[in-house]
């Protein structure tokens, strides 16, 4: 009866352990609230990839003034990716095909994809949240798109990367 009253108490109390915002260590019997200075920061398990600055397509472009990606971390192992295109006037379509990707520690490889279009517009905003592996290193490609019937244009953007 012991056993199956522990139990609930137990699952309770390590889900509340998972939640806190701060991490807790035991010394000498006594839990106490870390510092700052001994929270762990992500450890790599792969070396860095090549340095390399965000990247724009550097073809000339008439219709589309702004096209961007980025992995933006929102706690834990979950991460937002956005991205952004935005054209001169009004195009009869936006597209935009993004894909967030790992360093694998010689090579990058796409670890989820998505994709976005909208028509008769000039803005086109495309967001995913997903979970990522700790320990590897994270960026976001995106291929924007505009076509104004007769014209397409296409220009690709390489975000930061960041290390979870």
């Amino acid at each position: 009866m012991v056993n199956k009253r522990l139990n609930p108490i137990l699952k309770v109390a390590l889900a509340v352990a998972l939640t806190l915002p701060v991490l807790l260590t035991i010394t000498n019997g006594e839990l106490q609230a870390a510092s700052e200075s001994t929270i762990v920061k992500p450890v790599a398990l792969t070396p860095p990839p090549p340095e390399m600055e965000s990247m724009q397509s550097l073809a000339p472009l008439t219709h589309i003034y702004k096209a961007n990606g980025a992995v933006v971390p929102v706690g834990g192992l979950s991460v937002h990716v956005y991205t952004n295109t935005a054209t001169y006037n009004q195009m009869k379509s936006l597209k935009v095909d993004y894909r967030l990707e790992r360093w694998d520690g010689s090579t990058w490889i796409t670890y989820r994809s998505g994709t976005s279009t909208k028509s008769n517009t000039n803005v086109l905003k495309a967001n995913s949240d997903w979970t990522v592996i700790s320990g590897y290193y994270y960026r976001v490609v995106s291929v924007h798109t505009a076509m104004d019937g007769s014209d397409t244009e296409k220009t690709t953007h390489i975000s930061d990367t960041v290390l979870f």
